[in-house]
């Protein structure tokens, strides 16, 4: 009884949550056709792609982002996160942040993003420049890890399927 309750509750969540990843996924695909359209990028912002390793446990998984300009306020953006690890997808987050120039153009980013209660606060320490997104991760519950992005190719699967 408890195994199909379990079951039950499983699936649901999986069809609540099925919405958002549809959405989202429509979004990633339409900034990865716009950013191949563009040509070779020359700002941070548009579609990246790559894995979060964390160094707490070991765990890891494929991380979709999207950066955009926040509106009305000039040298933010938002970051657009979706993840994974192993057959699960979650997230959604928006996480807004400012971006300031390095000397060497590069784009530093810091700052905390408020998740979930489960998951907690994370903060996000790194350096983006056209091609790279290199960053860590630090989670108030006590994960940490690595996060590294690149830009998709036009031959990449843009997002998973559902």
């Amino acid at each position: 009884m408890r195994k199909r309750i379990c079951r039950s509750l499983l699936l649901l969540s999986c069809l609540l949550s099925l919405p958002s990843c549809l959405s989202y996924h429509a979004r990633f695909d339409k900034a990865v056709a716009q950013a191949v359209a563009a040509g070779k990028p020359t700002d941070i912002t548009g579609p990246w792609k790559g894995n979060w390793k964390s160094k707490w446990n070991g765990h890891e998984g494929p991380l979709w982002c999207i950066v955009t300009p926040t509106p009305e306020k000039p040298g933010t953006y938002d970051f657009r996160y979706r993840a994974g690890w192993g057959i699960l997808q979650f997230g959604n987050y928006v996480h807004t942040i400012p971006a300031k120039r390095a000397p060497d153009g590069s784009f530093l980013v810091k700052g905390e993003m408020v998740l979930p209660k489960l998951v907690g606060t994370h903060s996000l320490d790194g350096k983006l420049d056209a091609e790279t997104f290199d960053a860590t991760y630090k989670s108030d519950k006590g994960d940490h890890g690595i996060m590294t992005l690149r830009r998709p190719g036009k031959k990449e699967n843009p997002a998973p399927e559902e």
